[in-house]
């Protein structure tokens, strides 16, 4: 079955908050957002997330348990701190004002949290990533069976509705032959008699302009193609697009070639149904 773009995922671990979320897009589309110590694990972060999906938008958003921040404690550079200090009290001292701890903590650089090496970061992240990467990707692949079995019930009612264009198809012939005769007849009262031979030809001609078993057996192709799509396991919405487009060329030459109202009809409602179709596909990885 297919899979969803739109997902959530969270895991808690280790003093970090990892949530994945996923929206629709055409493209794929990953953000990561990092606390500014862990920058450099940010392509590890987003190769993750790459090798498991097709395409969508993804934010990654990772964020420190304050709590466990707390007992860490803070990092202070102390040198760097002092000689800040001086420099305020000298600016202060010019300018007017006061100096405290306040204004020195403020300057970025002089608190922070310890320096960790790349190994050592992607060992604290890789696991709750891990988890919330998987709660994700469930939540996609239940959200795209719901919408897989959607479509697949309005391709079974595309179906039915392809065998009632057939079997209104098959009397069209006939209705030609006795449209075009009674309209020759009209015109032709109190004339010459008319060629039924050149008359046949004529009728022959417009059946085979009007002619829409081709498309009528191609949709058939068309659907059971759709349907073993979806039941695949690598089931991708592009290919699904790629076939609802050939689906639809098909109902719009069938109802350009048709001159019978009810077999119009059949393929305004069929229009409907393909456009429900498409507009869950836009769910679809």
């Amino acid at each position: 079955m297919p899979g969803s773009m739109t997902g959530y995922g969270h895991a808690d671990e280790g003093g970090y908050l990892v949530e994945i979320k996923g929206l629709n897009h055409r493209y794929k589309d990953i953000r990561v957002k990092l606390p500014r110590d862990m920058n450099q694990i940010e392509i590890q972060v987003r190769s993750a997330v790459s090798d498991a999906i097709q395409r969508g938008k993804v934010d990654v958003i990772i964020t420190r348990n304050i709590a466990e921040a707390e007992k860490q404690g803070l990092k202070i550079n102390w040198d760097y701190a002092k000689a800040v200090y001086t420099d305020l009290k000298t600016m202060a001292g010019h300018f007017g004002g006061e100096t405290s701890f306040r204004d020195v903590m403020l300057i970025p650089g002089v608190v922070g949290e310890e320096d960790k090496l790349l190994d050592e970061q992607w060992a604290l992240i890789g696991p709750p990533l891990g988890r919330a990467l998987k709660g994700f990707l469930d939540t996609r692949l239940e959200e795209g069976e719901k919408l897989g079995k959607d479509m697949a019930e309005r391709i079974q009612v595309l179906e039915g509705i392809r065998l009632s264009i057939e079997a209104s198809s098959a009397g069209m012939p006939k209705i030609f032959a006795e449209r075009l005769s009674a309209n020759i007849n009209s015109l032709m009262q109190g004339k010459t008699q008319v060629d039924e031979v050149r008359l046949a030809q004529e009728i022959a001609i417009m059946a085979e302009r009007c002619d829409i078993t081709e498309e009528v057996v191609r949709l058939k192709s068309h659907f059971e193609i759709f349907a073993q799509t979806l039941k695949s396991a690598n089931a991708a919405g592009r290919r699904l697009e790629f076939i609802l487009q050939e689906i639809n060329r098909e109902f719009n030459t069938i109802g350009s070639k048709s001159q019978d109202t009810s077999i119009s009809i059949f393929v305004i409602d069929a229009k409907t149904e393909i456009e429900k179709i498409r507009e869950q596909l836009q769910n679809i990885e």
